[in-house]
C-alpha cells in the first residue's frame, strides 16, 4: 500500500516509485514550513520575560543609588566649603540638593541603562550615555532654576557656555557609558575595574571642565572663590566615580538576586 503523504495526497498522484516517495516525504517533514513547538515559544517568551523583570529590577536599584549618590555628594560639597569658610545658608543648600540629586538620578540612571542594554554592543552604552548627560544636566539646572525662584535664592548661572559644558559632558559621560557596559558583560570585572573607569573619566573630563571653568571665570571676571573651585573640583572630578560605583553595586547585586533565584 502506498504510504499517504501528510496533506493527504498519495504517491500515485505524482507517479513516483515508493522508495522515492518515502524520500520526499522525509523531506517535506524536515522543511522550514514545519510548525514551530509551542512549548520552544513558551520557553522563549519566558526567557525574554525574565531579562525584562532583570534590567527593570536592576534600574531600580540603580535610580536608589543615584539619589543616595547626589545627597551624598552634596554633603561632600559642603564639608569642603566648611573647609575653606564658606557656609551656605539653607535655602541656598535646598536648592543644590535638588539640583545635584536631579543631576544624579538622570545620569546615572542613563548610564546604568546604557550598561545593561549594551552588553552585546558597548557603542549602545556609549551613545545612551552621550543622550542622556546633557539631558540630565538640562533637567537638573530646570529643577534648581524653579526652586530658586520659588525661594527668592539667587540662580547660580553657568560660567562656562552651555553649549562646551554640554559637548565635554556627553563625551565624558558617553565614553563612561562605552567602558561600563563594556564591563558589564565581562563575567571577570571587578568592582576596582569600574573604579578606574570612573577615575580616569573624572581626570581626564571632569579635571578638564574644573580647569575651563576656573580660565573662564577669571578671564571675565570676578576671579572664583576658594568655595567655588573646592565645589566644582568634587562635583567633576569625584561624581564619575561615584556613578561607576553605582553601576558596580547595582549589577553585583542583581547577580546575588538571580544566583539566590535559581538556587
Amino acid at each position: 500500500m502506498t504510504p499517504p503523504l501528510s496533506n493527504g495526497l498519495a504517491a500515485a498522484e505524482f507517479d513516483l516509485p515508493a522508495d522515492d516517495f518515502r524520500t520526499l516525504a522525509k523531506l517535506c517533514a524536515q522543511s522550514p514550513a514545519t510548525p514551530v513547538n509551542d512549548n520552544a515559544r513558551g520557553l522563549d517568551d519566558e526567557h525574554v520575560s525574565t531579562r525584562t523583570r532583570a534590567i527593570l529590577r536592576q534600574l531600580t536599584m540603580v535610580a536608589w543609588l543615584a539619589i543616595l549618590l547626589g545627597i551624598a555628594m552634596q554633603a561632600l560639597s559642603l564639608a569642603g566649603r566648611g573647609s575653606v569658610g564658606a557656609h551656605p545658608t539653607l535655602i541656598q543648600i535646598g536648592v543644590e540638593l535638588a539640583e545635584n540629586v536631579a543631576w544624579s538620578f538622570f545620569v546615572c540612571a542613563g548610564i546604568g541603562l546604557g550598561s545593561l542594554l549594551g552588553k552585546a554592543r558597548p557603542a549602545l552604552g556609549g551613545l545612551i550615555g552621550a543622550v542622556s548627560a546633557p539631558l540630565a544636566m538640562g533637567l537638573a539646572k530646570g529643577s534648581q532654576k524653579v526652586l530658586a525662584g520659588a525661594a527668592g535664592a539667587a540662580e547660580k548661572p553657568f560660567i562656562m557656555s552651555l553649549m562646551t559644558l554640554g559637548v565635554l559632558r556627553a563625551l565624558e559621560y558617553g565614553l563612561l557609558g562605552w567602558a561600563l557596559a563594556w564591563l558589564t558583560s565581562r563575567s571577570d570585572a571587578r568592582g576596582w575595574h569600574f573604579l578606574v573607569a570612573g577615575m580616569l573619566a573624572g581626570i581626564v573630563f571632569g579635571g578638564s571642565i574644573t580647569w575651563l571653568t576656573i580660565d573662564t571665570a577669571a578671564a571675565r571676571g570676578p576671579a572664583m572663590a576658594p568655595a567655588q573651585i573646592v565645589a566644582t573640583t568634587i562635583n567633576e572630578m569625584i561624581f564619575p566615580i561615584g556613578c561607576a560605583l553605582v553601576v558596580y553595586i547595582a549589577l553585583r547585586i542583581g547577580r546575588q538576586i538571580k544566583l539566590v533565584a535559581t538556587d
